[in-house]
């Protein structure tokens, strides 16, 4: 039974942490470790993972002397702890039981058949709930346009970000290939994402979620509705669409993607085959 490493940043979160450490002490998978850092809370969250680390030996506590955010937290945390295999955590999530165990399995059979040493990523869909945990959307991908088959190769990341960080495990390989991050890195699972491609890793879907994904209006990114209306409601912010590209590209360029042309060409390439796709399926 391979250990698996759980990485979670926290900040003011012991609204929610019960919640997200109950259901990882629920998993059938028990051979997990959680390192979590607290990002210099100002409420009883520190407090709280002491006793919990007292408590249960699997959880492990790291205390900031400066605060870092949640990229350069999760960053920290993947260059600091030495692993085989890790995952990313929120605190204000719930983890489905079988989340690890499904998810590292895929993962077992990737490398048997991969090989030794390739970098490799496997993440889930997500169901997607609100501050009480009722369901707001069944399937995180179809509510944000995410079509793994579509988002197979370094160049096609440009169209999308693939990956969402409490849903990925990756083995030691993908972390030794993406833990020198670039100073434009948008978030962590991104940067991950693009590194593993670039090295000639791959990147394992399961079509199913293994989190629910609470939005509670504090989300440091949350889920976004983009079912509908996508172009009509992209036109409406075109200042932010603008300076979202521009910041995504600037992390695309130091990942070594290449021209800005190539970069419109993949996000134009990607919404006319998505939607290609929805209409064929529909």
């Amino acid at each position: 039974m391979p250990q698996v490493t759980i990485l979670m940043m926290c900040y003011n979160g012991t609204a929610f942490l019960p919640d997200l450490v109950a259901s990882l002490q629920r998993q059938t998978y028990p051979n997990w470790l959680l390192y979590v850092q607290d990002d210099l809370s100002t409420d009883d969250t520190l407090h709280y993972l002491r006793q919990l680390s007292a408590q249960d030996a699997r959880i492990i506590l790291l205390e900031n002397k400066r605060k870092l955010g949640a990229m350069h937290g999760f960053m920290d945390l993947l260059t600091r702890v030495e692993a085989q295999y890790y995952m990313f955590c929120d605190q204000d999530d719930v983890w489905l039981p079988n989340k690890i165990e499904v998810t590292l399995q895929r993962m077992l059979t990737a490398e048997q058949q991969e090989g030794e040493g390739v970098p490799l990523v496997v993440h889930t869909d997500l169901t997607v709930v609100d501050r009480a945990l009722d369901e707001m959307a069944p399937s995180f991908w179809q509510m944000s346009r995410i079509a793994p088959a579509l988002l197979r190769t370094f160049d096609e990341q440009a169209g999308h970000n693939l990956c969402t960080g409490c849903t990925m495990l990756l083995n030691r390989a993908a972390r030794e290939v993406s833990k020198n991050y670039s100073c434009h890195t948008l978030m962590h699972d991104a940067w991950v994402s693009l590194c593993v491609l670039k090295h000639n890793g791959h990147i394992y879907e399961i079509d199913q979620p293994t989190i629910l994904y609470r939005q509670h209006g504090n989300n440091t990114l949350g889920a976004h509705d983009i079912r509908t209306h996508y172009v009509t409601k992209r036109l409406k912010q075109l200042k932010n669409v603008w300076k979202e590209n521009k910041a995504n590209y600037a992390m695309l360029r130091d990942a070594g993607y290449g021209s800005w042309w190539k970069y419109v060409y993949y996000k134009l390439r990607y919404f006319c085959k998505y939607a290609l796709a929805v209409n064929y399926k529909s």
